[in-house]
């Protein structure tokens, strides 16, 4: 009787042990992140419809938004919205393995949307984080760079005076290859409640804000701007544009400069729902954006089980917003006619 309960006592010990063998980060990363290797994350890519990007591993039953990959592909950039404030989180390509998704290393509670520069190295965003040593917020969302270095991502600075001004908020701001600053404010010289402007990068210093114009802004609420790295072209977002609370809609620059009046993207990228935070790869393939979108039924015919409906808020396409993926060719395709 004693060697039958030293045996299970023996083989209890060696179970726990076993279990507490390998350290508690590469246990979790195996078992919170599935193996992922290839391009994009090793997803299928998408065709001239949208699709959610990574179902259930980046897009899953949380709010996620904007998606940006450095050149090399190795590694990607993307937000969770969300109590108790949003964050800039990134995975990356280790070992020939994408890893479980991490913060920023200058992640702040303050932090608001973002972009990655054509090369990768910068990170522009919009925050209302304390500066000059103050513990007080500022009163409005402004735009800040973080840039790369040898170690990570360098201390975040505030882009100054002339690109933020004291009582206005700047947002969403997006880079050219040229380093040119484009971005949405409530600043005055506007035409509605948000317009997007352009401050030109030159000699080191951002100059003073041009606003877009009539052929992009109107007396609507005209927001988050992703400019082309060549500055070919610029898509954003509308609000009580066309199909919903939110549509992209997109402008072309002609050879002299100016840009052509912008159109609504369509109903083969906008919904009755919001569309929101557009991105390009770096490789011109393929257009991102977020959508909140419901891909589930509107309704059951017969009573929905709690099993059910616990599955469906624990899955993307509930209506908290997802990160969709569609071919690019739809932008050549809208330049055309």
């Amino acid at each position: 009787m004693n060697l039958k309960l030293g045996v299970i006592a023996l083989s209890f010990l060696l179970c726990v042990f076993s279990i507490g063998w390998f350290p508690r980060e590469t246990r979790s990363a195996k078992e919170d992140f599935p193996v992922l290797k290839g391009p994009y994350l090793g997803q299928n890519p998408p065709g001239m419809m949208p699709e959610i990007f990574a179902p259930g591993i980046i897009s899953k039953s949380y709010f996620e938004c904007m998606a940006f990959f450095t050149p090399d592909g190795r590694e990607f950039y993307f937000m969770l919205w969300g109590a108790p404030h949003g964050v800039i989180v990134f995975t990356k390509e280790v070992s020939n393995r994408w890893i479980k998704p991490r913060t920023v290393s200058f992640a702040s509670q303050y932090d608001g949307k973002f972009s990655l520069s054509p090369d990768g190295n910068k990170i522009v965003y919009s925050s209302n984080r304390p500066q000059d040593g103050s513990r007080e917020p500022l009163d409005f969302h402004h735009c800040w760079i973080a840039e790369r270095t040898d170690t990570g991502w360098g201390e975040p600075k505030n882009l100054g005076p002339l690109i933020n001004l004291e009582k206005s908020y700047s947002a969403y701001p997006s880079l050219s290859k040229k380093g040119n600053l484009y971005f949405f404010s409530n600043r005055e010289g506007g035409m509605g409640e948000a317009d997007i402007w352009m401050s030109k990068f030159v000699g080191g210093r951002y100059a003073e804000p041009e606003n877009l114009g009539i052929s992009i802004n109107t007396s609507l609420n005209d927001v988050d701007p992703f400019i082309a790295p060549d500055e070919s072209y610029i898509i954003f977002c509308r609000r009580n544009g066309g199909f919903g609370g939110y549509d992209l809609f997109i402008s072309f620059r002609e050879d002299d400069g100016s840009w052509t009046k912008a159109i609504n993207m369509g109903e083969q990228i906008n919904s009755a729902a919001r569309e929101i935070c557009p991105s390009v790869s770096p490789d011109g393939k393929y257009l991102f954006f977020t959508s909140d979108r419901r891909t589930h039924k509107p309704f059951s015919e017969v009573p929905i089980t709690y099993e059910e409906k616990i599955e469906i808020l624990n899955s993307p396409g509930n209506g908290n917003g997802d990160i969709y993926w569609v071919d690019a060719k739809v932008i050549k395709n809208l330049k055309r006619g």
